[in-house]
């Protein structure tokens, strides 16, 4: 996906942060529209300073270096990681940063036991789809972990369904055997025929996938009382999209624009 460079006219910006096990994704906003998106490795070892200049050099990149920013939205599932970025991105902004948790105003319906278990990934992911598209939906969220989180007619969330992610699934393979090899999945099979041990590693990690996807969200139409709208997000989405049954629609930028909603929500044009 392709992304304008950053209007020089245009003096705000609002930076989100939405941070992974493996990356930390960056978006800059102009108003409603994502202007760029990068990714930054995951390392709690950095301090906030490095990563303040990694990220300085993040908006050099995208030409928006040059424009003030008015405050920053921060989503962590990794301990310990939201408290280094809030110190880096305090050395570009002196504008409000808001790191989902509790207490911040979502304008979500969180109906299940636990809700203060629920990641907040998840919450942003399903704050953006609340709004955006049909009512029930599933959103499956393909990263190191795979995801189902689970709206009903209202837009409240009602359930999920987590397992271990493509990659995850394939390296515990790896790890845990002692003949099965390390496989790439540049070079998926046509079918699920497959003719070598490479290949059925690949077949059941994307068709494998894409049957557990296919299968849930039927599970969930029947549990819902209705079709549920299927939005991926997620890095393995493109991958396995193409194996998928179901009608999906494919919003890579879901969680970003859920922090942007949630920060408006608490900070800008929507705060009450």
């Amino acid at each position: 996906m392709m992304y304008g460079k950053l209007p020089k006219a245009r003096k705000i910006m609002l930076i989100a942060l939405d941070i992974g096990n493996n990356h930390v994704t960056i978006g800059g906003f102009d108003g409603d529209d994502i202007r760029f998106v990068a990714a930054i490795a995951t390392d709690p070892k950095r301090t906030g300073e490095e990563y303040a200049c990694l990220m300085q050099n993040v908006l050099a990149l995208h030409h928006a270096d040059k424009t003030p920013i008015t405050g920053a939205a921060i989503c962590s599932v990794v301990p310990g990681m939201a408290d280094i970025l809030h110190k880096a991105i305090a050395f570009l902004t002196d504008g409000p940063i808001l790191e989902v948790g509790a207490g911040v105003k979502t304008g979500l319906n969180i109906k299940i036991a636990e809700p203060r278990t629920l990641g907040t990934d998840r919450v942003v992911t399903a704050v953006h789809a609340s709004h955006t598209y049909p009512m029930p939906c599933v959103i499956v969220d393909l990263g190191t972990a795979t995801t189902c989180t689970a709206l009903d007619a209202s837009g409240a969330l009602v359930g999920s369904a987590i397992t271990a992610g493509v990659q995850l699934s394939l390296s515990a393979l790896n790890e845990h055997t002692a003949q099965l090899p390390t496989v790439g999945l540049r070079e998926i099979p046509g079918d699920v025929l497959g003719k070598s041990t490479a290949e059925a590693l690949c077949i059941g990690a994307v068709y494998g996938t894409a049957a557990m996807i296919d299968g849930l969200v039927k599970r969930y139409g029947e549990a819902l009382g209705a079709c549920p709208t299927v939005v991926l997000t997620g890095g393995m989405a493109e991958t396995i999209r193409p194996y998928l049954t179901t009608e999906t629609i494919h919003e890579p930028t879901l969680a970003l624009r859920g922090l942007a909603d949630i920060w408006h929500r608490n900070h800008g044009r929507n705060a009450k």
